[in-house]
């Protein structure tokens, strides 16, 4: 190999390590969206969940009324 061939090689491996954190960055990105969207996800379960429950709860004492 002479120089400019050593060169282009580490320019290639700059770039592709480059390129290699980039793709780190964004999947340490999407992985923490993913994470929040997930926790988000959980509270509006528990708050439908409560709902129903709340829901139910009226509707037995709404058919415990009648007459």
């Amino acid at each position: 190999m002479d120089a400019l061939e050593v060169e282009d090689f580490i320019y290639e491996i700059t770039q592709l390590k480059n390129c290699l954190e980039e793709k780190n960055m964004l999947i340490d990105t999407l992985t923490h969206e993913l994470t929040k969207r997930e926790k988000y996800n959980e509270k509006l379960e528990c708050e439908v969940e409560s709902l129903r429950k709340e829901l139910e709860k009226k509707k037995s004492l709404l058919n415990n009324q009648k007459p």
